[in-house]
């Protein structure tokens, strides 16, 4: 069965295997980084002749890139994805934090010094699906993907059953301003930062 729109989490998923980050990937197939890191957001697709390209470079079949799978491999697929409702990882301290907002979600910083970054997110099975977190030099990726595939527009999608908020809490790890924190809303959603009644900075992006 092929699936396109798991491409983003796909290749996501087989760059890192590699070890490479979105830039080492760019340079490998004579492309800009912009391009891959669209890939990845769900925003954009290759040119139809990158793929045998960038399949032999993954050490994948062709139709792995596109979401191929047995049955048992996506009945598994669909239990853990029903069964995840948590992500939660640490990381180096970073002198920047970017997030990318492509879903609705609500995202607070939690700043003061520890030994490490921590990222979680609580939230329906496709935005969970859909979040990745990685370093790139000294700044930490934060993407909350758009589920819809669009490069422009957001559309409801099935939460299936969940009807909680998206939650995404970003402790720093550093001293309060030590640390640059971005929230970039790349779609038709609203973003809307401040502090929380908790001290806490705050981004909410939301429709309408």
């Amino acid at each position: 069965m092929y699936n396109l729109n798991r491409f983003c989490n796909v290749i996501a998923s087989l760059r890192k295997q590699k070890g490479w980050t979105q830039t080492m990937l760019s340079e490998k197939l004579g492309i800009s980084p912009q391009s891959v890191s669209k890939w990845e957001c769900g925003i954009g697709y290759p040119d139809v002749t990158l793929f045998p390209v960038i399949a032999e470079l993954l050490s994948v079949p062709i139709g792995m890139l596109f979401g191929e799978e047995t049955k048992n491999e996506e009945e598994n697929s669909m239990s853990m994805q029903q069964a995840q409702s948590v992500y939660s990882d640490e990381f180096e301290v970073s002198k920047q934090i970017k997030v990318l907002l492509g879903n609705t979600c609500r995202v607070e910083f939690m700043e003061g010094q520890a030994e490490c970054c921590k990222v979680k997110a609580i939230g329906d099975p496709v935005f969970l699906r859909y979040f990745d977190v990685e370093r790139e030099g000294d700044t930490l990726l934060v993407n909350v993907k758009n589920p819809c595939g669009s490069e422009t527009l957001w559309e409801p999608y099935d939460r299936q059953g969940y009807t909680g908020e998206n939650l995404v809490e970003i402790y720093t790890g550093a001293a309060k301003d030590a640390t640059d924190m971005e929230a970039v809303n790349y779609l038709d959603l609203h973003a809307i930062g401040g502090s929380n009644e908790r001290g806490n900075f705050q981004v909410e992006c939301r429709v309408g």
